[in-house]
């Protein structure tokens, strides 16, 4: 039995309820043991001796779910069963989600209560056995689908009962033939299989352990009650240390049906022949008919009277005569068929038909020998096949002409047919090639292909997939091509402009409700500040020192307003190409002068009194610098301000010099809050800033940063940044020392793109 080697651990806060369920399920399990503490518990599950955990959902020191949470964080992953006194529904939601088998509702009526907890036990420890049994993959298939034909059972032997037990495994046949899936098999044990009444199980176990093997007879019951006669041969092994019946059901109902055909009288045997479809007639050993039946007269459009006594020959056409006497003297002669033979034969009304013919040599009650031949007649098969080749060159050519890569592959994988622009995309293919490899670059089926091959008959599937840097819509469909029911056509649209423009106006979507949202902030505070003081003004009790302070807020207030209408221009001046560089000589001592009075100034203003400004010019007097000083001081005082805004402690270091690849750098460096490596990006987009966090603490509009970079790009230069949260950040204005219009595009993201 699988359960004399499982043992269970009980946990509860309840030691008397914990006692008595332990003594009852020893009568059941031979290894249960109890306890009543956490970490008592714990330190016996450490040493991985348990297959199954029974545990309440609330313990002595904490609920059940943070208990097997406490497992999880020491890697012990035992399946577990927990057991509700209050019928907690989000404990049974929480301890479900942390893979419980099973949620149970504590009953004190302990004879119906204790008899269920065991049998839940019981599928929760043969679950284990079975995932336990089938790791090793290559043992399961050799076993199982040796004959995928035939339904395949697996289960193993109760040695304390001498009964079969549960289903372990099944294959896709047995599921399909009687209706139930794998899951409800599990469940289930061959005498719910059989018909009651049909076969004795305890002798055919007894068989099995004195043969090893036996083949028997019996009905099976599908889900919907049906009856099917099936021939089962099962063999007994070993399988882990356990006895295993492997059981093979091959369904019997043709033969059956055969052999009850063959129990019937001549009569019944002549029913037969005059109702069936294919054309037969018996000719004596000179070719001359003695008997047909109807389907036969039907084909030649006689009645059996009119060919009665004539000679075969005499109704096929004449270019076959010879070859039907030949064939007809060789089977009297070596009393061989030559199998099925296509013939043109000609009706009662001149048409010509198609029919195969097959011959075969009967001896009558007097042992005279007969032929007796099979005719059948094909003739609309073969316009149509026709027909469908004439179709098959009309799609083929269309196909060709098709700009989509196109293919066809079978269940195995291998693409038998692809159309030239796959073959302009992917290269050429012949029978080995493996869509999986060519298409996607996958070592082995992949999931799309696997999924398509099982629900080969249902509907189209879609996905979309990068392949080789583009992007491809693949719709797959099964069709039927050169006789092969499991094939499927695949089409590879190329929609990455699509995607892009999609995502691109996705983008811009979300850029400008950002925009809206930042700008409505960054508007409206203003001037509500102008507002609310233009309105205070009125008060004629003020004093000179209140109203002063007020129109120095609507001062300030109006200015920073202004800052934003100004940079929303600028930006709406340099997308419609109206704002031009003027490249003049550069002072950079007057540049720098400025920048420091700005930015101490500016530093006041915040009350920065923490920090400390250097300023340091490397360039010596022979560099010739031109380019826009106008726009290089706006690029520079917005990353002067950012740094003031952002750093309180530290200090904010503005360095100048030349580097040998002919650039003016232009270095910006503070000991801020910083800027996470995954924003750095970001930030120079618009609307955009690298924390909202900070965003809401500081201000800010997402428009000074890529203001920056598109000044930078239109005087030939760029930035670049280096940051750690915490740390600091770097920001460097490369400027070309002279500027160049031609650089200047070539360096530009907006106009490359």
């Amino acid at each position: 039995m699988m359960y004399n080697s499982s043992r269970i651990l009980l946990l509860n806060n309840k030691p008397e309820r914990a006692k008595e369920l332990q003594s009852f399920l020893l009568k059941e399990f031979c290894g249960v043991d109890c306890s009543c503490l956490t970490r008592e518990a714990l330190n016996w599950l450490r040493n991985d001796e348990y297959d199954l955990l029974v545990l309440a959902n609330y313990l002595n020191d904490m609920e059940g779910p943070e208990f097997i949470r406490e497992l999880r964080r020491e890697a012990i992953h035992i399946p577990f069963i927990m057991i509700s006194s209050n019928g907690d529904v989000k404990q049974a939601v929480e301890a479900m989600k942390l893979g419980a088998v099973d949620f149970i509702q504590w009953s004190d009526d302990k004879e119906a209560f204790f008899p269920y907890v065991a049998e839940v036990v019981k599928k929760a420890l043969h679950k284990r056995v079975f995932e336990d049994v089938f790791s090793e993959e290559e043992l399961i298939y050799k076993t199982l689908f040796e004959n995928l034909r035939d339904a395949v059972f697996l289960h193993l032997i109760d040695q304390k009962t001498g009964r079969p037990g549960f289903f372990i495994e099944v294959n896709s046949v047995a599921c399909r033939r009687l209706g139930y899936s794998r899951h409800e098999f599990s469940l289930m044990k061959p005498e719910d299989l059989d018909a009651p009444g049909a076969v004795d199980q305890k002798k055919i176990v007894d068989q099995l352990f004195k043969n090893g093997s036996v083949i028997f007879k019996s009905f099976h019951r599908t889900k919907d009650g049906r009856k099917i006669p099936v021939e089962i041969n099962s063999k007994l092994f070993d399988l882990r240390g356990q006895k295993a019946v492997l059981s093979i059901a091959r369904n019997i109902t043709d033969q059956q049906k055969i052999l009850n055909d063959l129990k019937n009288s001549e009569s019944r045997f002549r029913s037969i022949i005059e109702e069936s479809i294919i054309g037969t007639c018996i000719c004596n050993r000179d070719g001359v008919l003695e008997y047909a039946n109807d389907a036969f007269c039907k084909i030649l459009g006689y009645s059996f009277d009119e060919i009665k006594d004539k000679h075969l020959s005499g109704l096929v056409h004449e270019d076959f005569k010879n070859r039907l006497l030949v064939e007809y003297k060789a089977l009297f002669k070596t009393g061989k068929s030559k199998g099925q033979t296509e013939l043109n034969i000609i009706d009662k009304h001149g048409n010509k038909k198609f029919v195969i013919v097959n011959s075969v040599l009967i001896s009558d009650f007097d042992g005279q020998l007969k032929s007796v031949t099979f005719v059948e007649d094909i003739t609309e098969e073969r316009e149509a096949k026709q027909a469908l080749e004439m179709s098959e060159l009309k799609y083929r050519t269309m196909m060709e002409a098709l700009h989509d890569p196109v293919f066809i592959s079978d269940a195995n994988f291998n693409i038998i047919y692809a159309n030239k622009a796959f073959k302009k995309r992917f290269g050429d293919v012949d029978n080995n090639t493996k869509c999986y490899k060519r298409v996607f670059g996958e070592n082995a089926p992949c999931s799309w292909c696997i999924s398509s091959i099982r629900e080969m008959t249902k509907i189209r599937k879609r996905q979309e997939k990068t392949i080789n840097k583009r992007i491809y819509q693949i719709t797959t469909v099964p069709i039927q091509f050169k006789s092969s029911l499991h094939a499927k056509m695949t089409i590879l649209r190329d929609v990455t402009k699509v995607v892009k423009a999609r995502e691109k106006a996705e983008e811009s979507d979300r850029l400008k409700s950002a925009f809206l949202a930042n700008i409505s902030h960054e508007i409206r505070t203003p001037l509500n500040v102008v507002l609310g003081f233009s309105n205070l003004l009125k008060d004629e009790e003020l004093t000179r020192e209140e109203m002063l302070m007020y129109i120095d807020m609507i001062n300030e207030s109006s200015a920073h307003l202004l800052q934003v209408i100004d940079n929303i221009i600028e930006f709406s001046f340099i997308d419609s190409g109206l704002v031009h560089v003027n490249p003049h000589p550069v002072n950079v001592k007057h540049l720098l002068k400025f920048l420091n009075q700005e930015t101490r100034q500016l530093m006041e203003k915040h009350n920065k009194t923490r920090l400390k400004l250097i300023f340091e010019n490397y360039l010596t007097e022979d560099i010739e610098f031109i380019n826009d000083e106008v726009r290089i001081r706006q690029v520079l005082q917005n990353l002067l301000s950012n740094a003031v805004k952002f750093t309180e402690v530290g200090e904010i270091v503005l360095q100048v010099y030349y580097d040998k690849n002919k650039w003016v750098i232009f270095s910006v460096k503070d000991t801020g809050i910083g800027i996470p490596k995954n924003m750095q990006n970001v930030i120079f987009k618009r609307f955009r800033q690298g924390d909202e966090g900070y965003t809401r603490m500081f201000g800010g509009k997402g428009l000074g940063l890529p203001l920056c970079k598109n000044l930078a790009e239109m005087i030939g230069g760029y930035i670049k940044v280096k940051s750690k949260p915490g740390e600091g950040s770097e920001f460097k204005l490369f400027v070309p020392v002279k500027f160049d219009e031609s650089l200047a595009k070539a360096l530009a993201v907006e106009y490359v793109r």
